[in-house]
């Protein structure tokens, strides 16, 4: 995979409520122009290669005693040197950890782009005196043991057996946090939904909040023991009727409800609520989408027995009101709007900031 292929993400990997950023990006450098460069341009504009990177300047490196090369800068940030022992050992200590198992195989350049990227972390995190205190990583340890009920020595053993050293844990957990200070100070704090974007939202999207039509029922339900006779059924049956004739000629359907009804609502006078079409069960169904308004339907009979519906009100084919769905619709917009200005901060705003010179 190239530095090219890796695409700009912020990976959240949760090992027992430790979230762990590691955030790989396009490196587009930023180099200051060299003698050279302003003489071919005539105004110093800064020149880069056809990749985006600066001219390579000759290998600075340390030789052993047979000539061979033990040692070299591979990069510069701010005019400090990264060497090859330094990458080195940050790509053991990338690879090592279980985090970015997702990353697949880098090449030097995307690797050297992580390491760059962990630098300028550090350097803005100092630089706006958000270094985490030991107060705070703490905190943050003690609620974690808290959610997941362990002790600190059952925390100590969950994070070994998955590949971590525990004093580089919780040194990934400073970083973290410091991390995470950074981003609410440079980006959320700057995110805003307002109640316009939000209704321009809805009135975009309002097919995907449309209700079909519904009715609103009441049922009055006889049930039949499992043993019943022929003859129980057919005295059940009869009453059935006694209480249809009542409903249809004008009797209050939830008093003759709450009085004869063992079916689901017979409390609250048979009151099954607001149903869609298709909630019930088919003769139930067909029954309350066929009758007006305030009509009673026949006697329905089923397996279980026999029942009587009743419908309070037909509801027309519409929408689900802004009010039911605008806390969905801002916390959405809120999560492009967060994702939007995180990958435009790394890949622009935040590397802008500072002289890069890749010498890989």
């Amino acid at each position: 995979m190239t530095a090219r292929q890796w695409t700009v993400s912020a990976r959240l990997v949760v090992i027992l409520g430790f979230v762990s950023m590691a955030s790989c990006s396009l490196w587009a450098s930023k180099s200051e122009p060299t003698d050279a460069d302003q003489a071919q341009t005539g105004d110093g504009a800064m020149v880069a290669d056809g990749d985006g990177f600066a001219d390579a300047t000759p290998d600075t490196a340390t030789a052993g005693p047979s000539g061979v090369l033990v040692n070299r800068v591979v990069a510069t940030l701010d005019g400090e040197p990264i060497t090859m022992i330094e990458f080195d050992s940050f790509r053991t200590r990338f690879s090592a950890n279980p985090a970015n198992e997702g990353a697949g195989a880098l090449d030097e350049a995307a690797l050297l782009d992580q390491l760059l990227m962990e630098k300028i972390f550090e350097k803005q995190v100092e630089a706006q005196g958000l270094t985490a205190s030991d107060e705070q990583v703490e905190e943050y340890l003690a609620s974690i043991r808290s959610r997941n009920q362990l002790t600190e020595e059952q925390l100590r053993a969950a994070v070994e057996a998955r590949g971590f050293n525990y004093d580089g844990y919780i040194e990934q957990v400073r970083t973290d946090i410091e991390r995470a200070n950074l981003v609410n100070k440079e980006i959320r704090a700057r995110v805003n939904v307002t109640p316009e974007e939000v209704e321009r939202y809805y009135q975009a999207h309002l097919p995907d909040y449309a209700l079909s039509p519904r009715v609103h029922v009441r049922l009055i339900s006889l049930l039949v023991p499992p043993d019943a006779s022929s003859i129980q059924r057919e005295v059940l049956r009869e009453k059935t009727e006694e209480i249809q004739a009542d409903a249809a000629a004008g009797a209050n359907f939830a008093k003759l409800a709450k009085e004869y009804s063992q079916g689901p609502g017979a409390e609250d006078g048979g009151d099954l609520g607001v149903m869609d079409r298709g909630e019930m069960q088919g003769a139930f169904d067909a029954a309350a989408f066929t009758l007006a308004e305030g009509e009673v339907s026949d006697v329905i009979e089923t397996e279980t027995g026999y029942h009587i519906l009743k419908v309070e009100e037909h509801l027309a084919e519409s929408h689900r009101p802004l009010e039911d769905v605008q806390d969905d619709i801002r916390e959405e917009l809120y999560r492009k709007a967060m994702e939007e200005r995180y990958d435009r901060w790394l890949t622009k705003d935040l590397r802008e900031r500072h002289y890069i010179e890749i010498l890989l």
